[in-house]
C-alpha cells in the first residue's frame, strides 16, 4: 500500500455512489483527497492493497461490522452543547409551556417523547436533558424520554460515555457546569451527570428508513441534511414527520434546505415546524 496515494476519479465515483446509497449523503467532487485519506485507513486496519480490494470487501459484505466502521470513517462529527441558543430557549421556554399547559387542560397526557436525529457524539440530547432538568418543578410527575440516533457508530459509543473535553462545553455557564457535569482531575474532561443521563437513550439509525416504534412531540434535525441532496433529503424529512404526534414540532437547521421539502406542516419560524 505504499505506493496508494488517492482514488482515481473513476474509483472516486463507485464510493461517493456507494456513500449514497447507505446513507443519503452525497460527497461532493472536490471531496477526493479527503475521501481517499479516510479511506486509506480502513485499508490499513483490513491490511488491504488497493482501493478496489476494499470497495470489493465492502459491496460483498463479506466482514461483519465493516459497513459500520467504512460509515464511522467517512462521517464527520462536530458539534457542541448548546449550539444555536435560540434553539432550546424555544425549547425550555413556549414548547414546554404549551405542552404543560394542555396537559393541565386535559388535552394531553403528562409525558414527554423527544427525538434528537443524527445526534453525532450526543451534545445535543444532553443538552436537551438539561433544559428539561432545569424544569424538573414543573414536570415532576412527567414521563420523560429522550432518544438521540445517529448511523455512526462510534459517536454513539461517545454519547454513552457522556464525556466530553472542554471545546464541546464552550457554551455552557458556570452554573450549568457546575450542577449538571463533573470534571476529572485536571479539568480535561467533564461527564454529564445521572440526573441528565438518564434521560437519554441512544440507538442507531439510518435517516433513510422510517424510525419505529412509538410517535414524538418534538424532533431536532440540525446541520445534517446539508449533506443531502434533493431526493435523499425528501425521503428522510418525510420520515421525520410521520414519526410526529399530530401537534408534534419539528426543529430544523437554518441552513439545512429543508422548506422546499416539507409539505402538509405549518412553518412557525425558520426552524421550526408543526404538525396540524
Amino acid at each position: 500500500m505504499s505506493g496508494l496515494i488517492s482514488l482515481t476519479p473513476q474509483q472516486f465515483t463507485l464510493f461517493q455512489k456507494f456513500i449514497y446509497r447507505q446513507t443519503g449523503i452525497w460527497t461532493q467532487d472536490g471531496k477526493i483527497a479527503l475521501l481517499s485519506n479516510r479511506i486509506r485507513r480502513r485499508l490499513r486496519e483490513r491490511n488491504l492493497e488497493s482501493f478496489d480490494d476494499y470497495y470489493g470487501l465492502l459491496t460483498r459484505g463479506s466482514i461483519p461490522g465493516e459497513l459500520e466502521a467504512f460509515i464511522d470513517a467517512i462521517t464527520t462529527n462536530e458539534t457542541h452543547f448548546f449550539r444555536m441558543a435560540a434553539h432550546f430557549d424555544w425549547f425550555a421556554g413556549p414548547f414546554l409551556d404549551e405542552s404543560i399547559a394542555r396537559a393541565s387542560a386535559g388535552n394531553r397526557e403528562r409525558t414527554l417523547r423527544v427525538w434528537s436525529a443524527a445526534c453525532s457524539t450526543g451534545e445535543e440530547p444532553y443538552t436537551l436533558a438539561i433544559c428539561l432538568a432545569e424544569q424538573a418543578s414543573r414536570l415532576g410527575d412527567w414521563k420523560l424520554e429522550l432518544v438521540g440516533t445517529d448511523i455512526c457508530e462510534s459517536a454513539l459509543a461517545t454519547a454513552r460515555t457522556a464525556t466530553y473535553r472542554p471545546r464541546s462545553l464552550e457554551n455552557v455557564s458556570a452554573d450549568r457546569l457546575s450542577k449538571y457535569f463533573v470534571a476529572a482531575p485536571g479539568g480535561d474532561t467533564w461527564t454529564v451527570r445521572p440526573t441528565v443521563t438518564r434521560l437519554c437513550q441512544f440507538h442507531r439509525h439510518n435517516l433513510l428508513e422510517p424510525m419505529p416504534g412509538r410517535k414524538f412531540d418534538c424532533i431536532f434535525i440540525r446541520n445534517v441534511l446539508i449533506y443531502f441532496d434533493s431526493g435523499s433529503k425528501a425521503i428522510a424529512l418525510g420520515h421525520l414527520v410521520d414519526a410526529l404526534q399530530p401537534g408534534g414540532y419539528l426543529v430544523v437547521g437554518t441552513t439545512d434546505g429543508a422548506h422546499d421539502h416539507l409539505e402538509g406542516v405549518e412553518r412557525c419560524s425558520t426552524f421550526l415546524y408543526k404538525k396540524p
